[in-house]
């Protein structure tokens, strides 16, 4: 059996979310025992901006690091987590005892202020940056004034014949 056939992660966040860092969140976390023997599982967070880890830490089940999850069985976890860092991306990933091995892993983005400071996902393309990003509001507003004009000179037009 190779890694992630050892277990499932999913919780309830959105894969972003306006986050002041500090302040407390809730989230359920939900573990799925794929395989047919009963198998201890490990939750590590890790905080990171780029490709720079700020924090990683344990998330405690009952006071435990590590907990069981019955032979193809789901447990749901809920609990609150506080992280002192936003425009960071938290990662959640599931260790499996016996091998010793991430086996699944869940992520979202903590942004102050919405999408303008969206971090890096993993697995997903930069997003415009600098110059690029600068240019970009001033030729939307460009082109949807283009468009509003063309529309008013087509009502026009019509309502004149």
């Amino acid at each position: 059996m190779g890694v992630g056939e050892y277990g499932d992660l999913f919780w309830d966040l959105a894969p972003s979310m306006v986050y002041a860092a500090g302040t407390e969140f809730h989230a359920r976390i939900y573990v799925a025992n794929i395989t047919d023997v009963d198998r201890q599982y490990m939750l590590m967070a890790t905080v990171s901006r780029e490709d720079q880890v700020l924090s990683e830490f344990p998330v405690t089940v009952d006071g435990a690091a590590w907990f069981t999850v019955e032979a193809n069985n789901v447990v749901s976890l809920p609990g609150a987590m506080t992280v002192d860092y936003s425009d960071a991306v938290l990662t959640l990933s599931l260790y499996e005892k016996e091998s010793n091995q991430v086996t699944d892993s869940i992520f979202t983005a903590l942004t102050s202020q919405g999408t303008q400071y969206f971090p890096q996902l993993p697995g997903l393309p930069q997003l415009p940056t600098g110059a690029t990003a600068d240019m970009m509001s001033p030729l939307m507003t460009l082109v949807v004034l283009m468009m509003v004009m063309m529309m008013l000179s087509s009502v026009m037009k019509g309502a004149a014949k």
